[in-house]
């Protein structure tokens, strides 16, 4: 059977930099036919700094118990294999490929549909963020490799034929991928301020909500594309943005930036159940002092801390070109490996998934001013930009937290009328009156 093709976006680079940031952030599991095979080795003998380490620990709490294990930490964080000079001491005996799969695979996903298997990239890892390394399709064939240990683990997602875009409204794959595409150049687009491409984005998903597909296939559905991307972009260059979110809708935002402080590596998986739930209080608190912003935060995984009342009270980050570049390929490149509906993402339609990206761009700029807080400023710099930008995306897709009912809910609420857009756009630079 031929392989399907490999789609991947040109306008991500990557190569990987030995930072070690991976190797203390996540919690890998590891299949127990993987974990028989690693354990053959005598890693004491081949490493010494591996000597009376434990390596593998069980995965509590999940259903096949016994079945799964993970990878294990130092009490300092680091997973077990990582060495004193940040190098991965696994990777020297059994290579990229012979690692357990979240640690060959990351930091791409892949998705296989209708036209080709399509490539996700994790806006977490630093050399994706920064743009460091070559183009992403020069990896071509080593990814083959990675796509063949996914299938064959089964942690390939299938995406059908037929696509929901929002309840009741369905599109053909190739329909579909045309609409993604118009949506992924307008993001790229560098004569538009980045705002105005957010504005049309918007404007374009709600005519889709609205759309008759039973009567737009096809060749019709290509001109109504066609109208859009001509006009549309043009239209929002023009238009002042929208009027400010009220103070309920910000706080509902607030909840929403929360989301991306729900970080649970192994450790939250080594705790019984009177730690669990003492852990769950304290992120119920965590959560109310979002909402009503008060208190001080610590983010997770970057030294300082913010108080929450004071990032209203410093301007948004004035976008450059580098900034808006920066943002504009994160959201791309999500739309690109399909990271914001369907399989990949737990099985939301596209609108709401959409919705999601929109108010990912804004709780970006948001935490680009929290963390120039944590680092004692009021400026909010680039790397803000970039930091902020892996912060989000850390728990995008990572975290089940996206999938519970309680921020379908939310996403949901917030992709009624304009909402979603006015609080995105509240986090620009706003034009002088």
């Amino acid at each position: 059977m031929a392989r399907p093709p490999l789609r991947v976006p040109t306008f991500v680079n990557y190569e990987c930099r030995l930072c070690g940031w991976c190797c203390h952030q996540y919690d890998i599991t590891v299949s127990r036919e993987d974990k028989e095979r690693l354990s053959a080795y005598d890693w004491a003998a081949l490493e010494p700094e591996l000597s009376g380490r434990e390596l593998f620990a069980a995965v509590r709490g999940r259903r096949h118990r016994g079945d799964e294990f993970r990878l294990h930490y130092t009490p300092e964080g680091a997973c077990a294999f990582l060495s004193s000079e940040n190098t991965c001491l696994m990777h020297r005996h059994v290579g990229e490929l012979g690692k357990p799969l979240g640690c060959c695979v990351f930091p791409l996903t892949f998705a296989s549909t209708p036209t080709g298997v399509y490539v996700g990239c994790r806006f977490s890892c630093m050399a994706v963020a920064y743009g460091m390394g070559d183009p992403l399709p020069r990896k071509s064939r080593f990814m083959e490799r990675q796509i063949d240990l996914v299938e064959k683990a089964g942690h390939l997602p299938r995406y059908p034929d037929i696509v929901v875009i929002a309840p009741g409204r369905f599109l053909p794959w190739d329909d579909y991928i045309r609409l993604e595409e118009m949506a992924i150049r307008i993001m790229l687009r560098e004569d538009i301020a980045l705002l105005h491409r957010l504005l049309a984005l918007h404007d374009i998903i709600e005519v889709l909500k609205r759309a008759n597909f039973d009567r737009l296939r096809g060749e019709r559905f290509g001109e109504l594309l066609h109208i859009l991307e001509e006009g549309l972009p043009a239209e929002a260059g023009r238009e002042n943005p929208r009027r400010r979110p009220d103070p309920i809708l910000r706080m509902i935002f607030r909840q929403f930036c929360f989301l991306f402080q729900n970080r649970h590596g192994g450790a939250y998986h080594e705790l019984g159940p009177v730690g669990r739930l003492r852990a769950r209080l304290e992120n119920l608190a965590r959560s109310l002092r979002f909402t009503f912003n008060m208190g001080r935060v610590r983010p997770a995984a970057f030294p300082g801390e913010f108080a929450l009342a004071d990032v209203a009270t410093i301007p948004p980050p004035p976008l450059g070109p580098n900034e808006e570049l920066a943002i504009s390929r994160f959201l791309a490149a999500k739309m690109f490996g399909k990271q914001h509906f369907g399989p990949l993402f737990f099985r939301y339609p596209v609108a709401d998934g959409l919705t999601f990206l929109l108010l990912a761009a804004g709780a970006v700029l948001w935490y680009a001013r929290a963390l120039a807080l944590a680092r004692g400023t009021k400026a909010p710099e680039h790397r803000d930009v970039i930091e902020a930008i892996r912060y989000v995306d850390f728990c995008y897709g990572f975290s089940p937290a996206p999938g519970l009912i309680v921020e379908r809910i939310r996403v949901k609420l917030l992709g009624h009328g304009d909402a979603a857009m006015r609080l995105a756009a509240d986090q620009f630079v706003r034009p002088a009156a």
